[in-house]
């Protein structure tokens, strides 16, 4: 399957709908003037972008729609028409609005929040907790190895004593009693 891309290097695949085929990608919908847009036609050189005076303008996409540069023109589509943007409507495109991209950033922050909240508690339902597990590093491994090894060490050598002890005792009694 080929990828086919419209004007502006828009996807076809991601960014336009099948059951939709006359809606124009929201990155690009300022270079379409109205019902000029055919995802069908996308990939050709006839797929209805950016059409003005016989000259081959490029698509520019945006967060705003997208505007068509012809030269040192710059144009976007106003219903049937087109509308020329000057130097000071295409630099108020770019002004970022704090407001709004603290609100988007929030709501994105607040959106993964919640969803990996979500994942550790599924895996906390299902027995396998992330919170609790903790990855020791090298050293502890080695002192609980070497701790390990001097308290099976030590232990061998009370149990030893213990049974040298008891024999002792056993013996003493044995010949205290006169039985050997």
């Amino acid at each position: 399957m080929v990828n086919v891309n419209c004007s502006g290097g828009q996807d076809r695949n991601t960014t336009t709908s099948e059951t939709h085929p006359k809606i124009p990608p929201p990155k690009t919908k300022n270079c379409y003037v109205t019902d000029s847009f055919d995802r069908d036609r996308c990939g050709t050189t006839d797929d209805g972008a950016c059409i003005t005076k016989g000259r081959s303008p490029s698509c520019i996409p945006d967060d705003y729609g997208g505007y068509c540069k012809d030269g040192d023109e710059y144009w976007i589509s106003s219903g049937p028409t087109w509308k020329e943007l000057k130097g000071d409507d295409l630099l108020n495109r770019y002004k970022s609005d704090s407001s709004d991209t603290d609100i988007r950033v929030r709501r994105a922050l607040k959106d993964q929040e919640r969803r990996t909240t979500n994942r550790i508690r599924e895996l906390q339902i299902m027995g396998n907790d992330p919170l609790s597990k903790r990855k020791t590093d090298q050293s502890n491994e080695d002192n609980k190895e070497v701790h390990t090894f001097v308290t099976g060490m030590l232990f061998n050598v009370g149990m030893g004593a213990s049974v040298i002890m008891f024999l002792i005792s056993l013996s003493f009694i044995l010949i205290h009693t006169k039985i050997i």
